[in-house]
């Protein structure tokens, strides 16, 4: 009997150590693709534990937040009810969770590894929120993206004078119909992140794009 207590007391800060080391080693930022007016600040919370409570940005990406666990529930704090449960892949410590309305109510998570290598910057990830087929192109690098997928895309093909030729379009009925055709300045400090929709006003497939500023690398000097 004594053992065991013994053994229970040596885990229980091993325990409280290793919950405290994934809390400052993960970093995590949120962005809603749209949110509700009413529905306020929000908190992180595993079992009886909660974060600050923050409201969730839709225009910028929220400031760093560690989370308490790999796995942990978004919750409204008034009324408290769940909102979406995050799952955070094992590989990674800084992630984007991208919150999309879900037909159900609340929002499904799509996380996205930001310390990844292959999401660099200059690059832009497009997630479909809309029903139908969606195309593009971001100078010479083309896209297509069925519903409720994402993808990064490497942009290619810069014009002289540093910019890309920009396209969106959605595939209808009666045949492909252009969302827009512009520029976009080659810039290599920041990400982007575009997503595609059903305009609640307008009834008809919209896109917006949010930028995130990626600072420079400082090399080391030589000593």
């Amino acid at each position: 009997m004594i053992r065991l207590l013994l053994l229970a007391v040596c885990f229980l800060p091993c325990a409280l150590f290793a919950q405290a080391a994934v809390s400052r080693d993960l970093e995590i930022r949120f962005l809603a693709e749209r949110s509700p007016k009413d529905i306020g600040k929000v908190v992180m919370a595993v079992e009886d534990k909660r974060s600050e409570a923050f409201d969730l940005p839709s225009n910028y990406l929220s400031v760093p937040f560690n989370p308490l666990a790999r796995t942990f529930s978004l919750r409204a704090t008034t009324p408290d009810v769940p909102l979406a449960t995050i799952v955070l892949p094992e590989d990674g410590k800084a992630f984007v969770v991208i919150l999309v309305p879900a037909k159900e109510g609340g929002f499904k998570p799509i996380v996205i590894r930001s310390d990844d290598t292959s999401f660099r910057q200059g690059d832009v990830y497009f997630y479909n929120h809309c029903p139908k087929l969606v195309l593009g192109y971001v100078g010479t690098a083309k896209f297509s993206l069925e519903p409720a997928k994402g993808l990064v895309l490497h942009p290619e093909g810069a014009r002289s004078e540093n910019f890309y030729d920009v396209g969106f379009g959605v595939r209808e009925e009666k045949g492909d119909r252009v969302l827009s055709n512009t520029r976009w300045p080659v810039d290599d400090m920041v990400r982007s992140y575009v997503f595609f929709f059903v305009n609640p006003v307008t009834g008809r497939v919209d896109f917006r794009a949010v930028e995130e500023f990626i600072p420079p690398v400082v090399k080391a000097e030589q000593p």
